[in-house]
């Protein structure tokens, strides 16, 4: 690898993770060895504090881990063997998740000044530089003037990283507009919070209407299973979200792309419809497919005659994604280290691949596995490799912020894009819908479609509320369709 790509490999790393100083994280390590071992036996001494100040509120298996730290909690670091305790509580909650993204978020519910929030950070600080790699945010809750006013930062490296990716928030209901946010996690709270913060009563208000438009909806497709708190969701949208909040089956892919796929797999002579991911379909038609996914009505989506229907709602799921597939953080590498890449291309792409979150590049190449067999039929549907770039290369990659600047870019991802479908053409997609979720009760690619799911045309139509996309001669054209 050349020195252009290593500064290009050194450049990704200082976007995405603190670089301290290396000689300070090699000592971290050596350190944290031994506070390991210490943590093993420590664990189990009487002396161990019996109130934890860290508590994991994420699900174990999610792909970002939330961590609550409460900073009334933490003991004063006089205190020698209660604070210890607490290092270990850190330590030990977040040593077998390390290698996942995670948050943390730090109540300074009750504290009066910055100090308590100063020794976590110094504490934090002695850890290696795995520790930080992941770290996606750091929320400082009910934090008071003084920290507000920055306080809590120092010049040296350590807090400088914390002041880059800290934001404040004042209260819980602020909190719960985070998309990682699940109604359970209020349940933990201790009461000394619930207490200073009476905003959870809002948030509980929104949960009962929530659940109840739930409710309503499910009545309507006529499925019993009403969601349970612990999969509290602020939206019903099926397209938007992000990646971790998509239901996924066994290989890690989630169930509507799944579904999708699924579609021109029973129906292969679709893959040569002529212009297929390039042609436009009416919205409205997209709008009902996106409600049959909602309610995993695979019966419905099965029957869809339009192929392109199915294909701009696959397309859709990767441009409405929250954050793209490929992040915001390897889109700014690229475009940082353009003239290096353009030189380097098929180096340059192995190293996206290398430096994806893990299940953002299995989704990748589950989709370029399937991608390739609509290319490997381009003498009907004349889409080659290029032109399936030109169309998934906007879809996979965009900026944060949308700037004119970003047309320069394109002709790059196109090519970037390119060479992932011919490096990967032999991926096989195929092994990975062997088995389907649980929650769909069969295995989808055995069984042919349910007659029943189109009985429950009026109730999907039913979902799309907006009457200026799915106007009343259209409904009556698709119950015509599909009588």
């Amino acid at each position: 690898m050349d020195q252009s790509l290593n500064d290009a490999e050194a450049f990704l790393k200082q976007k995405i993770k603190i670089n301290p100083l290396k000689d300070q994280m090699l000592q971290n390590q050596k350190n944290y060895e031994i506070q390991l071992q210490v943590a093993h036996y420590f664990k189990k001494s009487e002396t161990y504090t019996k109130k934890p100040a860290i508590k994991l509120m994420s699900n174990e298996n999610d792909d970002l881990q939330v961590y609550f730290i409460y900073g009334e909690h933490i003991p004063d670091p006089s205190r020698k063997q209660d604070y210890d305790s607490f290092k270990i509580d850190i330590i030990e909650t977040m040593h077998p998740r390390i290698d996942k993204f995670f948050i943390i978020v730090f109540f300074n519910t009750n504290m009066m000044t910055a100090s308590t929030l100063n020794d976590f950070k110094d504490f934090y600080g002695t850890l290696p530089e795995k520790y930080f790699f992941h770290m996606k945010k750091f929320i400082v809750l009910h934090a008071n003037f003084i920290v507000k006013g920055g306080g809590i930062f120092g010049m040296n490296e350590i807090k400088q990283f914390f002041k880059k990716i800290t934001t404040f928030a004042d209260t819980l209901l602020i909190l719960s507009k985070e998309e990682w946010f699940r109604y359970k996690m209020l349940a933990a709270l201790p009461e000394s919070v619930k207490a200073q913060d009476q905003s959870y009563k809002d948030i509980e208000n929104q949960r009962k209407k929530t659940v109840l438009r739930k409710q309503q909806t499910q009545q309507a497709v006529g499925d019993d299973d009403i969601d349970s708190d612990d999969n509290f969701d602020k939206d019903s949208k099926i397209l938007g979200l992000n990646l971790h909040e998509y239901e996924r089956n066994k290989y890690g892919i989630p169930v509507i792309l799944d579904m999708l796929v699924q579609y021109f797999e029973k129906q292969p002579e679709k893959l040569k419809t002529e212009g297929l991911f390039r042609k436009q379909a009416a919205v409205y038609e997209e709008k009902v497919v996106e409600a049959a996914l909602a309610c995993q009505k695979v019966g419905f989506v099965n029957k869809v005659e339009n192929a392109h229907t199915i294909a701009c709602v696959f397309k859709q799921f990767f441009l409405k994604l929250r954050e793209p597939l490929m992040t915001y953080q390897l889109y700014d590498w690229v475009v940082q280290n353009k003239p290096q890449i353009e030189q380097n291309l098929e180096v340059s792409v192995q190293m996206l691949f290398d430096y994806m979150p893990e299940m953002n590049r299995e989704i990748l190449l589950f989709s370029l596995g399937f991608l390739y067999s609509v290319i490997k039929e381009q003498e009907h549907n004349l889409m080659t490799t290029y032109n399936m770039a030109v169309v998934f290369g906007p879809n996979f990659f965009r900026s944060e912020v949308v700037k004119m600047a970003d047309l320069g870019h394109v002709t790059l991802f196109v090519q970037i894009v390119q060479i992932m479908l011919e490096q990967k053409k032999d991926y096989d997609y195929k092994k990975m819908l062997e088995k389907r979720s649980d929650n769909l009760n069969f295995d989808a690619s055995l069984v042919p479609f349910l007659p029943d799911d189109l009985a429950n045309l009026d109730d999907i139509l039913d979902m799309v509320t907006d009457k200026n996309v799915v106007n009343e001669t259209e409904r009556k054209e698709l119950k015509a369709r599909y009588k």
